[in-house]
């Protein structure tokens, strides 16, 4: 049987190989195929009075909405004209919707129309409901979710990407995308080694079939169009998920990016991704970085914007702001110390030897910070309860994947190159509590943090992913933040490779409420979850980690993964 299985895969690579092999120099606007709607709908980047509606189409054709409201209803339905989607972006598209009624629930579909013939497809029902009005106090459910597909934990053959079936059945107002959407730097075989994982379903799309196996950023692809169609075969294969499909359709989403639709640990100042992976890869980092923002905003019902801009903010009445963050595009080199006078003799993975020199460092960019601070401020005056601030990597809980070594002699690492704020100890398996990293971006968390101080800006609540384990945070910090509280909620990974959780950074005084990662049980070690926060009339927020049948699970120390705030006034 195994020899039959080995023949069978053998044969399908062979024939998706010589397919990708024909169709790697670029799409092709085959004009006699059927035209069809290829990954479902979906909505998104929803407002009081408008939202983004998003849809592929097989081929070129002309793109319309028409929606009707359900609380409301009226017919004929109104008709939006949309883009003529064409090869240039993979016949994606989007349709904004503006006018609407504020805190409305709509039932929309998508048809395309082939200007050529006349002939039509329609796709399935899906629907939004609008943000609630300025002032209102309409009660608010939302979910968020992030690491889909990674660490060889893909498309179950069976159950897809069941997790997102748990989520639809809470029905939430809106759902967060809180990053790592697509793996595109990873690989999808059709068996594993995983023990709770053994199969990942292949692609009936040939090419797609094909870039599962392969890592979009392999240096195997040399054009810009190459690359460009792997990083678009990865957000095809999560697509093809009916579960997921079913649920962009279903419920409107604000996406942001991390490091993997792009690349691990990724930032901007990489003149040689092999410098720090000690790979011969010797391409800049924006030879993958453009076709990933490229193809964010191609498969995401994202807001378009004209400096290709990913964080922005939305507002839920007088209950909540959402801020989502962009903590990748306009980092510092996350190799450099934090903090001016700092210095560090070092070798990297390549074992190129450097002399690194501190300094404040940026993980949002001057004027990104800028934004969220003033935001937060208007939020504030205005009377908003809840200040939500989605980031793509978390505050105090250590991450990042590759080392700095000893500049001389043996190659021993001395660091572990932290991609997010926080620092914690000097390396990922330190047991011995100390907390030395010199590197991270907590110089310029401590700036926004003694704003809001400052401000006294309150309730003010973090949520992450990133991690690949389920963590709440209360923070008490002291000295000349003492007296600022606020809270920092860490779901993950919705379907990725669990993780053991690190311990924490103390800069800021975080007070652990709950943790949950890898299990124990070596046969099934996977922890899937999503975060949920519902939030009442009165400002009472509640908090809770769903796992993958839906319940909110204990944690090791039979902690419940649920937590109930009251506002502060």
């Amino acid at each position: 049987m195994n020899g039959r299985r080995r023949l069978i895969r053998g044969f399908v690579l062979a024939v998706a190989g010589l397919m990708c092999a024909l169709c790697l120099g670029g799409l092709v606007d085959d004009a006699t195929a059927q035209l069809r709607i290829t990954h479902g709908i979906a909505s998104g980047d929803v407002t009081p009075t408008g939202v983004v509606i998003w849809a592929r189409a097989s081929r070129a054709a002309q793109m319309m909405v028409e929606y009707v409201e359900t609380t409301a209803p009226s017919w004929p339905p109104v008709r939006r004209l949309g883009p003529q989607v064409e090869v240039k972006a993979d016949f994606t598209g989007k349709v904004l919707l503006d006018g609407l009624a504020p805190d409305a629930r709509y039932v929309y579909w998508v048809r395309f129309v082939d200007p050529r013939d006349g002939s039509e497809v329609v796709s399935e029902a899906g629907q939004f409901r609008t943000a609630p009005a300025a002032g209102a106090t309409r009660p608010l459910a939302l979910v968020w979710w992030g690491d889909l597909g990674g660490q060889g934990y893909c498309r179950d053959p069976e159950r897809g990407y069941a997790i997102f079936t748990e989520m639809a059945r809470l029905n939430p107002d809106f759902a967060i995308g809180n990053g790592d959407t697509v793996y595109t730097d990873g690989t999808c075989p059709p068996t594993t080694t995983l023990r709770d994982h053994p199969r990942n379903a292949l692609s009936t799309d040939p090419e797609v079939a094909f870039h599962q196996l392969v890592s979009a950023a392999d240096p195997r692809w040399k054009t810009p169009a190459e690359v460009l169609a792997a990083y678009r075969a990865k957000w095809k294969y999560n697509l093809e998920d009916e579960t997921f499909r079913r649920f962009r359709a279903q419920t409107p989403h604000y996406f942001q990016w991390d490091d993997h639709e792009v690349l691990n640990d990724w930032y901007p100042g990489e003149t040689r991704i092999g410098t720090i992976r000690g790979t011969p890869d010797p391409r800049p980092i924006t030879a993958l970085s453009e076709p990933g923002r490229t193809t964010f905003f191609e498969f995401t019902p994202t807001r378009p914007d004209p400096a290709g801009r990913i964080y922005r903010s939305f507002a839920f009445g007088k209950l909540a702001q959402l801020f989502v963050l962009d903590v990748r595009s306009y980092r510092d080199d996350t190799i450099v110390p934090d903090g001016p006078g700092k210095s560090l003799d070092v070798r990297l993975r390549n074992g190129e030897r450097r002399r690194l020199e501190g300094k404040a460092k940026t993980i949002l960019g001057a004027e990104q910070r800028e934004w969220l601070l003033q935001g937060l401020k208007d939020a504030q005056a205005r009377g908003v309860v809840w200040k939500i601030v989605s980031t793509d990597d978390p505050l105090s809980s250590p991450s990042g994947s590759y080392q700095l070594f000893t500049p001389e002699g043996e190659m021993k690492p001395l660091y572990t190159v932290r991609d997010g704020w926080a620092t914690g100890t000097k390396l990922n398996s330190d047991t011995d509590g100390n907390q030395d990293n010199p590197l991270g971006f907590e110089s310029e968390l401590r700036t926004i943090l003694a704003f809001l101080k400052a401000e006294k800006i309150t309730n003010v609540a973090w949520v992450a992913t990133d991690v690949h384990y389920a963590r709440f945070l209360q923070y008490e910090p002291a000295g000349d933040l003492a007296g600022l509280t606020f809270h920092e909620f860490i779901a993950g990974p919705a379907n990725a490779g669990t993780g053991s959780p690190r311990p924490v950074s103390r800069t800021f005084g975080p007070v652990e409420l709950y943790v949950r990662g890898q299990r124990s049980d070596p046969a099934r070690p996977s922890f899937f979850n999503f975060g949920v926060i519902r939030i009442a009339a009165d400002g009472t927020l509640t908090v809770e980690i769903r796992d993958a049948g839906g319940q909110i699970p204990n944690d090791d120390q039979s902690r419940r993964g649920t937590l109930t705030l009251t506002p502060a006034r």
